[in-house]
């Protein structure tokens, strides 16, 4: 692993430009000290930023409304791209890739999450990329049709079916379901503010049976955040998302874990059975 402020166009150079792959990677990071009083907001499922307006839509899109997936694996990378195109030629999507560079010695991974607009092949993207703890923004524009997906640096990621598990093992949680499925109705989230000089707070809830609370922790990737959950029946569990979209966590009551990612994590609170009233210690060191 490097330091933690690796530069994503860093890798790039050291990866090499025009590598193609065979049939399926950015702000620095934030100050944001976690922050025991709740501020709604609203609870959108990625960090991804938002599509470039000023994109023509001249020409008609390659890819008709539909999800599309690509899977590349080669001897510098293996990983998954997903996206979304709407009627408008607007897309979205996410990317999980692993990096295997024998000849260097160097091995990493990164996660993305893009919008932006489609324009015959070309897709104008707004990217947010999640690496060894940083968190990085760019503008690329990538080549896209129904058989591949070319990026900026050249790597090639081909069509593939996007429920072959080639595809879901990037995005899938411990049990088999990925965060859009599970954030999928949500209410609006809570944001966790600590009292100053604390990085720790207790939330008192109850949750109706099928609802769901959901709060947002801002985090340093590198940091630990400890979770306790308890309950009169012992009925409340948790989930946990990364802000990229990975689930860390799911249907847990105590858990210690390493953030992998800069960003707001989302706590995701349910009954298990019947109503659930609850107590949530959160801390983060």
């Amino acid at each position: 692993m490097i330091g933690k402020n690796v530069s994503f166009l860093g890798i790039l150079l050291l990866l090499g430009c025009g590598a193609s792959v065979e049939p399926p990677t950015s702000t620095a990071p934030s100050s944001e000290t976690p922050a025991a009083a709740a501020t709604t907001e609203a609870n959108s499922p990625s960090e991804a930023p938002a599509a470039n307006p000023d994109a023509t839509t001249a020409e008609p899109a390659s890819l008709m409304p539909d999800q599309y997936c690509y899977f590349g694996d080669n001897e510098l990378i293996t990983g998954a791209v997903r996206l979304t195109v709407d009627g408008s030629g607007q897309v979205d999507g996410d990317s999980v890739v692993s990096i295997h560079n024998d000849e260097t010695g160097y091995y990493s991974s990164f996660a993305q999450n893009f919008a932006g607009n489609l324009v015959g092949d070309r897709a104008a993207l707004a990217i947010t990329t999640w690496i060894e703890y940083d968190r990085q923004a760019m503008d690329e524009t990538w080549q896209v049709t129904s058989d591949a997906l070319t990026m900026s640096n050249g790597d090639v990621f081909f069509a593939a079916d996007c429920d072959d598990s080639t595809v879901t093992q990037y995005f899938m949680g411990p049990a088999g379901i990925d965060s859009a499925t599970l954030m999928a109705d949500l209410p609006p989230a809570q944001r966790v503010e600590f009292a100053p000089g604390t990085s720790q707070a207790t939330l008192e809830n109850s949750v109706v049976r099928g609802d769901r609370d959901v709060y947002l922790l801002g985090a340093q990737g590198g940091q630990s955040m400890i979770l306790d959950i308890y309950s009169l029946e012992d009925n409340a569990v948790f989930d946990l998302i990364s802000p990229s979209g990975m689930i860390m966590t799911q249907e847990a009551t105590s858990e210690s874990l390493l953030l992998p990612q800069t960003g707001d994590y989302r706590l995701i609170v349910g009954g298990t059975r019947g109503n659930a009233t609850y107590t949530l210690d959160v801390a983060i060191e």
